[in-house]
């Protein structure tokens, strides 16, 4: 009995592997694609939002009461006002400021046409009084000698010498003090150049009174309200540039080999179907949701439409690069292993397996950068293939 069952199976082992074997003989029947030479330019469509990059918050520079304030949803253009803080001291610390610089102008005035002649008249007595002081003691010394002065008038000479030579002394200190770029033009010319800055703090303060646009804005909200008191640094209005609208949008990250900046595209705003607008893609994020599996991008337009605000909903038709006289075979036939796509191609009757280097898809389309020619015979197969199992056209 257990003679018949291994008989059995040996012989059944042996069907098996003849059949097997003529499985693999048997050519299977195919059908050959030639790869196509011609132009492929994808689209990808989206859907975006019109969103303001960024908002600024302007701030009071000064204390007063709001006696102007822009409204919300107005645009103003550069330089034009934005609010107007009434600030009652800095009229009065202005005057002020103009007092000191003119001070200290007059200051110097005087320090040129008047104190530096006057020292030079000190100095010119001072020194003919020492001429005179010399030639009494030398006078005196003379009748001494003669025993025809006293001491004591001796002494009072010479004291009085010494006298007159501090007093030259001082005159030509406060002569030296006076002249220029003396000790006294310097501190004259740093009382004028505080003065001019406490000028210009106080022109600045005035200035400040009024705010205005340094670009084109929109006003997005108001913070405070006319007639109210503000201090310095409280908020007064969230402005945004009116350039700095862009759309945003996200696209699946199969898409992304095919994105790029400055691609363009065509926009059309759901509110408004019949005025379509290009623009072109200005940032792609550098990462990927990886919940959604999405990619962001962001994009501007040339000719920014006037009807576009803030939140609409925009449709977005990107134009992938196009390739000139490229190889394009069906999408069907690209076969991936981990990171390496390959194809079915025939060689003497047998099916080999080619690896290739991918470009741009589109709907059934694939580009091929590498790996085969217009030359190359493809094979479209219902069935599995093998390396090297034979193949039979079919037709033929």
């Amino acid at each position: 009995m257990n003679k018949k069952i291994i008989a059995t199976l040996i012989i059944g082992t042996v069907l098996g592997a003849g059949g097997n074997y003529y499985l693999q003989q048997r050519p299977t029947p195919v059908t050959l694609i030639k790869p196509q030479s011609s132009q492929l330019q994808s689209t990808i469509l989206a859907t975006g939002q019109v969103k303001t990059r960024t908002s600024s918050t302007i701030h009071s520079e000064g204390a007063g009461l709001v006696n102007f304030l822009a409204e919300e949803g107005q645009t103003l253009g550069k330089n034009q006002p934005l609010a107007i803080i009434e600030d009652k001291e800095a009229a009065s610390i202005y005057q002020q400021a103009q007092a000191n610089l003119h001070s200290a102008q007059l200051k110097l005035t005087r320090l040129s046409q008047i104190e530096r002649k006057q020292t030079k008249l000190k100095v010119e007595q001072a020194q003919i009084l020492v001429t005179q002081a010399q030639r009494q003691l030398s006078n005196i010394q003379s009748l001494a000698q003669q025993q025809l002065a006293s001491q004591d008038t001796l002494y009072l000479a010479q004291e009085t010498l010494a006298l007159r030579q501090k007093d030259l002394a001082t005159a030509l200190l406060q002569q030296q003090a006076v002249a220029e770029k003396g000790l006294e033009e310097q501190t004259a010319l740093s009382q004028q150049q505080a003065a001019q800055a406490q000028l210009t703090q106080a022109n600045i303060r005035q200035q400040r009174q009024t705010i205005l646009s340094a670009f084109d804005v929109i006003i997005l909200e108001r913070k405070t309200n006319l007639a109210q008191y503000v201090k310095q640094g409280d908020p007064l209005l969230t402005v945004a540039a009116l350039k700095q609208q862009e759309l945003i949008a996200r696209v699946d990250e199969r898409w992304l080999p095919q994105l790029h900046l400055q691609q363009s595209a065509t926009v059309i705003a759901d509110a408004f179907p019949q005025q379509a607008f290009s623009a072109y893609i200005t940032h792609i994020a550098p990462s990927v949701n990886d919940t959604r599996g999405t990619l962001e991008i962001r994009l501007t337009s040339p000719q920014w439409p006037n009807f576009l605000k803030e939140g609409m909903t925009v449709s977005i038709e990107l134009l992938s690069q196009s390739q000139q006289q490229t190889i394009v075979i069906p999408s069907r036939l690209v076969q991936q292993t981990e990171n390496q796509y390959w194809v079915w191609v025939a060689k003497n009757n047998q099916a080999q397996r080619k690896n290739i280097r991918v470009g741009l898809r589109h709907l059934d389309q694939t580009q091929v950068l590498d790996g085969i020619d217009s030359k190359t015979q493809l094979i479209d197969s219902k069935t599995p293939l093998q390396i090297k199992q034979k193949i039979r056209i079919q037709g033929q």
